[in-house]
C-alpha cells in the first residue's frame, strides 16, 4: 500500500471513529479558525490581494469577513488564506503545520454547499486534521525547515482534499486519488530573510487546491497515488518514516495558541509571565536572553525593525515589548509594530540555540529565558516547555469563546460563536455558517475601502444575513 493510501484510510478511520470528545474538539478547532478567519479580514493584506482575485457570479459563495461572491474553490483560499495572516490559528506542534487554516474553511464551506450535518462538518475536520499531520510527520515534520520547505504549504492540500472527500462521500479509493491528485503539484519554499505577502498566501493556494482535488477526483480524474514513495523521498532528502502509532487522532495534539506570534514565542511569552508573577520585569537597558531549540531558530528572528506585520509576528524584540507593554496577546501590537507604529522599548534581545532542548523537540517547543538588569545582573531565569493552550495546557471552553469573540470582534455570548463551538449537534451546517457570514460581513467596508476603485467595483457589497447558502 503506498503512503497516500495509507493516509486515506487513515483519515477516514480517525473520522469514523471520533466520538463526542473528540467531535467537540473539532468544534473548538472549528471556531478558532473561523474567529482567525475574521480578524485576517481585517488585515493589511487582503486590500492589495482580494481585488487581483477572480469574483464568482451572483449565487455563488460567500467568504467570511468579506465583501462580493466568490466560487467555492476561491473563498476556501481567502479564508484559509486569512485564517493564518496573525499567526494566531491552531498548531500541530510536532508536525509543523497549521491544520486548522488548511482545513476547516474547506470542510466548512463543502459541508455548508451540501447542507451536511454538523456532526458530518466536524467528522470532516478530523480527517482532513490526520491526513496533512501524517504526512507532514511522515515527510520530515519541523526538519522541513533545514531544508527550506515550509509544511503547511507542503501538505496543506492533502488535508482540505481529505475533508472534502469525506463530505463529498468520495470511498477510500477515490479518497486517495484526491489525496495523489493534491499532491502532485506539491511544493511551497520556506523563505531565508523576508517572508513577506507570499508566504502566507502559500497557505491559501494549498487549501484551495486540496478541494478542488477533492472534487476532480469525483468526476474521475486520476494521479500517481506513490508521490509520497520515492518522489517526495528524492525531494525532501530523506526516506518516508513508518506511519504513526495508534491512537487518539491528531486533533486531539493540535494546540490553540494564546498569542498572535511564531509559535516558538509562545513558551517565551509564558516564561515572561512566571517571571512577571515573581516580580521579575525586563527593564530599560536590560536584555532578555531566549534560548531555543535550533530548528526553530528557522523562522524566529530578534529583530527591531521588522518589515512587516509578518516580520513582526516572528521577531522576538517585538514579542518581549509586547510583553513589557501588557500587549503581547494583542495583534494590532505586532501589525503596528510591523508598519512602524511602535517605537520598542532599549531593552535587549537576543536569540540562542539549546541542545537540551533540541532532546525535546518537536514534542516540546520549548524555551529558557533569563532576564537581566542593566550591566548584566541577573534578574531570573524561566523554562516553560509548554505554553497555554497546547494539549498538556489546554484552554477551557470559556477561555476558547472569550479569545473567539475577541479575535472575531464579536460580543462575548453571540449565539454563533457557542454553534460552532458546539458544532456536532447542528442539524444543518448551511445554517450555521450563514450565521457566521451575517454576524461578519457587515463589516466588509474597511475592505472596499483599501481596495483599489478598479478592483472594488468588482466586489459587490456582502448580501443579507438570512441567506443560507454559503
Amino acid at each position: 500500500m503506498s503512503v497516500l493510501a495509507e493516509i486515506a484510510a487513515r483519515s477516514r478511520a480517525a473520522a469514523q471513529d471520533a466520538d463526542a470528545q473528540v467531535l467537540a474538539l473539532a468544534g473548538r478547532q472549528v471556531l478558532d479558525t473561523m474567529a482567525c478567519v475574521a480578524l485576517g479580514a481585517t488585515h493589511p493584506l487582503p486590500g492589495r490581494w482580494l481585488g487581483l482575485l477572480e469574483p464568482g457570479p451572483p449565487a455563488s459563495a460567500r467568504a467570511v469577513g468579506v465583501a462580493g461572491r466568490w466560487s467555492q474553490v476561491t473563498a476556501v483560499e481567502i479564508e484559509s488564506t486569512l485564517a493564518h495572516l496573525d499567526e494566531f490559528d491552531p498548531l500541530h506542534g510536532p508536525a509543523a503545520v497549521a491544520p486548522g487554516a488548511a482545513v476547516v474553511p474547506a470542510a466548512l464551506l463543502t459541508g455548508a454547499a451540501r447542507h451536511a450535518s454538523g456532526a458530518d462538518v466536524a467528522r470532516a475536520v478530523v480527517a482532513g486534521y490526520e491526513a496533512v499531520v501524517e504526512a507532514a510527520l511522515r515527510c520530515g515534520g519541523p526538519d522541513l525547515y533545514a531544508r527550506g520547505w515550509w509544511p503547511t504549504a507542503l501538505f496543506g492540500a492533502l488535508g482540505s482534499a481529505a475533508a472534502s472527500a469525506l463530505l463529498l462521500g468520495l470511498d477510500e479509493a477515490d479518497t486517495t486519488t484526491a489525496l495523489a491528485l493534491a499532491t502532485a503539484p506539491l511544493g511551497g519554499l520556506l523563505s531565508g530573510d523576508d517572508l513577506g505577502d507570499g508566504h502566507y498566501l502559500l497557505c491559501g493556494r494549498a487549501a484551495a487546491h486540496g478541494a478542488w482535488s477533492a472534487r476532480a477526483a469525483l468526476a474521475g480524474l486520476t494521479a500517481s497515488d506513490t508521490l509520497l514513495d520515492g518522489p517526495a523521498a528524492a525531494a525532501f532528502g530523506r526516506t518516508t518514516a513508518p506511519p504513526s502509532p495508534q491512537g487518539a487522532p491528531h486533533l486531539a495534539a493540535t494546540t490553540l495558541k494564546s498569542w498572535p506570534c511564531a509559535r516558538p514565542l509562545h513558551t517565551v511569552l509564558a516564561a515572561l509571565d512566571d517571571l512577571a508573577a515573581d516580580g521579575v520585569h525586563p527593564a530599560p537597558g536590560g536584555t532578555v536572553e531566549i534560548a531555543l531549540p535550533s530548528a526553530a531558530l528557522r523562522f524566529v528572528t530578534d529583530t527591531r525593525r521588522p518589515a512587516s506585520p509578518v516580520d513582526a509576528a516572528a521577531s522576538a524584540a517585538v514579542a518581549v515589548a509586547g510583553a513589557v507593554a501588557g500587549r503581547a496577546r494583542d495583534p494590532r501590537w505586532y501589525r503596528a509594530a510591523g508598519s512602524g507604529g511602535i517605537a520598542l522599548p532599549d531593552i535587549a534581545v537576543r536569540l540562542c540555540a539549546s541542545q537540551n532542548l533540541d532532546g525535546l523537540f518537536p514534542a516540546r517547543w520549548g524555551a529558557d529565558v533569563t532576564v537581566r538588569a542593566p550591566h548584566g545582573t541577573l534578574s531570573g531565569r524561566r523554562r516553560r516547555l509548554t505554553a497555554p493552550g497546547d494539549p498538556a495546557a489546554p484552554l477551557t471552553d470559556e477561555a476558547v469563546l472569550a479569545k473567539a469573540a475577541t479575535v472575531a470582534g464579536l460580543p462575548t455570548g453571540a449565539p454563533v460563536l457557542e454553534r460552532l463551538l458546539n458544532l456536532a449537534d447542528e442539524p444543518d451546517s448551511a445554517v450555521v455558517r450563514a450565521a457566521l457570514v451575517g454576524s461578519l460581513n457587515g463589516r466588509t467596508a474597511w475592505t472596499l475601502r483599501h481596495l483599489e476603485p478598479t478592483a472594488a467595483q468588482h466586489l459587490p457589497l456582502a448580501q443579507g444575513a438570512d441567506e443560507l447558502d454559503p
